[in-house]
């Protein structure tokens, strides 16, 4: 090997050990169930007033199915609510995320007995508990909650969310799982909403539906394809506005 081929050679090592310290291995997180993973929810779908902050996994029709802790970690907060997730409990990871699991039927005995104390002792059904690190823990694969039906549910299913614990922000949970999960359908585009940045705003829809044209629309058709603008607020702020799409796979 001549000197040249050498210097190369150490040069390009010393590149990628770099670029291998700079971007650290993504995170391992296990399925939630011992099933096979199907979807009933995407990651950002428009829903009727906000975007899907998870992933829906459907649970076989049934409730009381066993939930996973998806990656070591501790409790952090419990939620019981009448609507919205229902039962809720919230796992912090060690590798910066935390694992949401929301329409619960049960909660693990463990969480289960802090719960119940708390809601006899303050005699109230509702509860926002946060718990102190390592309070209550769990290793990755235990059983950690039953899935079910509660809160604003319409059928048996889990509300699987992954956040930034530091941020809060909401991360698509299906990059964890591209092997788990077969996805053959393009996404059809079929809404966008505006969402103004700051201050006094209006959000429209844009939608591809010939009934959008009423009267209360404007304009009452732009294109063949594309019905109206229908604005949902009165005030309107012509700068500093941002655009999301929504998609939703069909076939």
């Amino acid at each position: 090997m001549t000197l040249r081929n050498y210097i190369i050679i150490v040069a390009l090592g010393s590149i990628f050990t770099v670029r291998a310290q700079e971007e650290p291995a993504a995170p391992v997180f296990r399925p939630p169930f011992d099933f096979p993973l199907t979807l009933s929810g995407n990651f950002g779908e428009l829903r009727s007033n906000h975007f899907h902050g998870g992933v829906d996994f459907k649970t076989q029709g049934e409730v009381g199915k066993p939930i996973h802790c998806i990656a070591d970690g501790y409790v952090s907060r419990v939620l019981v609510t009448p609507g919205g997730y229902g039962q809720a409990i919230f796992i912090t990871h060690p590798n910066g995320y935390t694992s949401v699991y929301g329409h619960v039927l049960k909660f693990a005995s463990a969480v289960a007995k802090v719960v119940e104390e708390y809601q006899y002792r303050h005699e109230t059904f509702a509860v926002d508990l946060k718990f102190e690190p390592h309070q209550v823990s769990f290793k990755a694969g235990e059983i950690i909650a039953l899935s079910g039906n509660e809160g604003y549910s319409f059928g048996p299913h889990l509300h699987m969310e992954i956040r930034c614990t530091d941020t809060g922000e909401l991360i698509d949970p299906l990059q964890f799982y591209t092997d788990k999960i077969k996805d053959t359908t393009p996404p059809r585009a079929s809404m966008i909403m505006l969402y103004p940045q700051r201050g006094a705003g209006v959000t429209w829809l844009w939608a591809q539906e010939p009934s959008c044209c009423a009267s209360r629309c404007w304009p009452k058709a732009v294109s063949p394809q594309l019905c109206c603008l229908c604005p949902t607020l009165q005030s309107i702020s012509p700068h500093g506005a941002r655009w999301y799409a929504s998609t939703t796979a069909k076939n």
